[in-house]
């Protein structure tokens, strides 16, 4: 069984290294199984080029596209891999996760989607907290959305099935998606964390916070998503990105502070 892991990329050299490290240190646990890492960079002009020329494992193109969403569906629409998924130029697999994954869909072919838990990384300070995403509901996923995208992994069926990933949306094409093929699905929860979700101030929904959360409100009536949608879109528009923006301070500071005293 194959896994094919697709990473969009746009100047993101500062983290793009350590993600590499992570999708190779991951596939390299996984005996007997193959992984296909694939970048699809939009023409950085950071220093995103030369970490990609310097690596082996990893397949990339770099050349301009129309954004986000249309590079990963670039890369899913080359990918030869059973199982499907996406990690961002700032995020990270767990050393186990590949195996972990690899072995669930071959013990139950019946299985469509397989997630697990996660950890936040703190900015620079190094420190990961651990978030449970918890059982999974379609009431629940129609109320928020409860999976952190890195950890979330599908086989190949469900994109031939239900199409790619909507290219329209620039935030929450995740949450459409999960929300387009979570009724005709099967999907399995691993109480293990899967991902790492880097926390920091360059990241698009850190800087557009209010817009994400108000295009995932456009986006829910589709499928069905509660009000609770526009609702959180509204609290976010008038006093949430700054309560946000001020806990990530605060938790950037708590992580040093921890990452210190640990030293």
């Amino acid at each position: 069984m194959k896994l094919s892991v697709v990473t969009p990329s746009l100047n993101q050299a500062a983290y793009l290294a350590a993600t590499l490290h992570s999708v190779r240190e991951s596939a390299a646990r996984a005996r007997g199984s193959k992984v296909e890492h694939l970048v699809i960079d939009g023409g950085s002009t950071d220093d995103t080029l030369r970490i990609l020329r310097d690596q082996s494992f990893a397949t990339w193109v770099s050349e301009p596209d129309r954004g986000q969403s249309h590079a990963i569906n670039k890369g899913l629409a080359a990918a030869t891999g059973d199982v499907l998924c996406w990690l961002c130029a700032d995020d990270l697999w767990e050393p186990d996760t590949a195996a972990r994954v690899l072995e669930l869909f071959a013990a139950q072919p019946e299985t469509d989607v397989v997630y697990g838990d996660y950890h936040f990384l703190e900015d620079d300070s190094g420190w990961k907290r651990r978030k449970t995403a918890g059982p999974f509901s379609v009431d629940r996923l129609l109320r928020r959305n409860f999976l952190s995208q890195p950890a979330v992994f599908w086989r190949r069926g469900v994109t031939k099935t239900f199409g790619p990933i909507d290219e329209s949306l620039h935030y929450c094409m995740d949450h459409e998606f999960w929300l387009r093929i979570c009724r005709g699905t099967r999907w399995e929860y691993l109480p293990v964390p899967l991902a790492t979700a880097r926390l920091h101030g360059d990241a698009k929904t850190f800087r557009a916070l209010a817009p994400m959360w108000e295009e995932a409100a456009r986006m829910g009536p589709r499928h069905g998503a509660s009000r609770l949608l526009r609702l959180d879109a509204l609290r976010m528009r008038l006093y949430g990105q700054f309560v946000y923006r001020a806990k990530r301070r605060w938790f950037r500071w708590l992580g040093h502070r921890r990452t210190a005293t640990t030293s």
